[in-house]
């Protein structure tokens, strides 16, 4: 059971969590290990998390636009009217 209240600061957040106890150990230890704070290493991990979640959501997306076999019609298409787009601007001009 995760319990997180937050309270703003012009900079930081203050947030109350709960965590297992056996994990807020093991957190502890870690920052003890490393000489840095807990509030430190709760903020690299979750920012790791984070990195780690739009890796694979990026890898995710390629890979389907990869295995897309309009895709490569479409994008040749798409420049191609880029091109005309930009044509009838300098005409314009």
């Amino acid at each position: 059971m995760n319990t997180i209240l937050y309270k703003m600061n012009h900079k930081k957040i203050t947030a109350t969590i709960t965590l297992p106890g056996m994990l807020m150990e093991e957190l502890v230890q870690y920052a003890k290990k490393k000489k840095i704070s807990r509030d430190e290493v709760i903020e690299i991990a979750t920012k790791k998390l984070l990195e780690k979640e739009i890796k694979n959501d990026l890898r995710r997306t390629f890979t389907l636009a990869a295995n897309d076999k309009e895709l490569p019609e479409m994008t040749e298409w798409g420049l191609k009217d880029y091109v005309e787009q930009l044509k009838k601007l300098d005409n314009k001009l």
